[in-house]
């Protein structure tokens, strides 16, 4: 299969395909001829692919997401791109289940990647507990609780996961308890084909759990819950069309939290081995599916990214304005938003000791854009809180630096960065020229650089089979 419908344009050395940050992301790349580097601003975090060749693919993790780009993407040497719109990469990958593998794998080293920096960060735990007795511990609280259902529902997991286990005594003893025990509620979902039926209330699955499987609502409603200090925390609530449970079909790790059925509710099950059928029946289930898949590789990225910096002020703005993209809006826009935790919980999130926190919240309290109130941060000016984390990353490097707020006349500098032309670049070295140099077509002429319309056009002997693209 041809890509008869892509456009075709010729970057010169040094020349920016996209720029990081850029909220216009609705094309994916593939090179035709040449090299193409990716880079972040963030030099402490490792790209998972920094260097894109001869027939590979790059682009689409943020492009399947509908989020702004994770990097920049510059052409090393001179390279012909071709340019292919969202819904037509979608439809290729859905005809060519091969291709469609290949993403799944390239999503599954990436985001392995990106979780073992993140552990990196982290501080050794001593106490470190391993995931049979996490999910224990959960089938624990249930019972204690009352909900012998749920209890039910884990020790069953756990039996058969971990057969043999550190618990598994203490595992018959509490299933031969439960058993009778709310007796209407006993029993697992009912499978219809690939559809599987819930009841109101049912445990779809529990948090420490194994995955084989994702899940796509057909019909009804399902809360994502994880339990903490004895309390269940409900983090949302997915209606008709939603994915979870995504993080089965590219990765060995546990479910990340728990699902529960909220009025009967019916679901399409799909196994990594069947993926590639599903696909093949629907675009708009396809497109759903890389969209969760690729969003999840996103927030993994730009939570990594606030973790890395030295300074606690840094990294506290960095999460902030994180956040927002997380929350899709724009970092241009200008109008108030109110985030949902407090100052307490931000110090925590941003991965604050405590005995930084009181010079970090001298600094947000300082902050007129800022406001706190119970459980909730109020942003009066998204641009503005933009431009100062933007400042405060420029100054991170500095060892000295105390974290002092920038002065207005540094604001406008960061906010407002001249891109100069730098055509003495070596488009070998591993830091991005400073301005995106334009694209030109195969005759030599520049182009416009119109990030809606790409430059070029599709020669009539444009040929590049989808089997041949490599997403290695």
């Amino acid at each position: 299969m041809a890509l008869e419908t892509g456009k075709k344009s010729v970057f010169r050395a040094g020349a920016y395909v996209y720029v990081e940050g850029d909220e216009d992301s609705n094309d994916i790349y593939i090179v035709e001829k040449g090299e193409v580097g990716l880079h972040g601003n963030n030099d402490r975090i490792k790209l998972h692919k920094p260097l894109v060749r001869q027939g590979e693919v790059f682009g689409f993790t943020s492009t399947l997401c509908k989020r702004p780009r994770m990097e920049s993407a510059i052409a090393r040497r001179d390279s012909v791109i071709i340019t292919l719109k969202r819904e037509r990469f979608i439809e290729l990958v859905q005809n060519n289940p091969k291709v469609a593998i290949k993403i799944l794998n390239y999503f599954a080293n990436e985001l392995r990647t990106y979780n073992e920096m993140m552990l990196s960060l982290d501080p050794q735990d001593d106490d470190f507990i391993p995931d049979e007795s996490r999910l224990f511990d959960l089938a624990r609280h249930y019972r204690l609780a009352g909900r012998h259902d749920y209890a039910r529902h884990i020790l069953e997991s756990c039996a058969e996961q971990y057969p043999g286990g550190a618990h598994s005594g203490e595992i018959r003893s509490m299933l031969a308890e439960t058993r009778g025990q709310d007796a209407s509620l006993s029993g697992g979902s009912i499978e219809n084909g690939s559809s599987r039926i819930f009841r109101d209330g049912q445990m779809i699955f529990a948090e420490f759990e194994k995955g084989e499987d994702l899940f796509i609502i057909k019909e009804g409603r399902v809360k994502i819950i994880k339990v903490g200090g004895g309390q269940e925390i409900l983090l949302s609530v997915l209606k008709d069309g939603d994915i979870f449970g995504e993080l089965a079909i590219i990765s060995n790790k546990p479910r990340n939290a728990t699902a529960i059925s909220m009025g009967t509710t019916t679901l399409l099950s799909i196994k990594k081995e069947n993926f590639s059928e599903v696909l093949g029946k629907s675009s708009a289930i396809a497109s759903k599916i890389f969209m969760a898949i690729s969003q999840r590789i996103w927030f993994t990225y730009i939570r990594l990214e606030s973790k890395v910096y030295a300074h606690p002020i840094t990294r506290i703005y960095a999460f902030l304005e994180n956040k927002l993209l997380e929350d899709r809006v724009s970092l241009k826009s200008t109008g108030s938003v109110t985030l949902t935790f407090g100052i307490d919980e931000l110090l925590r999130m941003s991965g604050i000791p405590a005995a930084q926190s009181e010079k970090a919240m001298e600094i947000l309290l300082d902050d007129p854009n800022l406001e706190f109130n119970f459980g909730q941060v109020a942003i009066e000016n998204p641009s503005i809180l933009s431009t100062k984390a933007k400042f405060y990353r420029s100054r991170d490097h500095i060892s000295s630096w105390d974290g002092d707020a920038p002065s207005r006349k540094e604001q406008r500098r960061t906010a407002a960065p001249a891109r100069k032309a730098d055509t003495g670049a070596d488009p070998d070295e591993d830091s991005p020229p400073k301005r995106p140099a334009e694209p030109f077509d195969e005759t030599g002429a520049v182009e416009s650089t119109d990030r809606d319309e790409p430059a070029g056009r599709v020669g009539a002997g444009l040929k590049l089979p989808s089997e041949e693209i490599n997403l290695d």
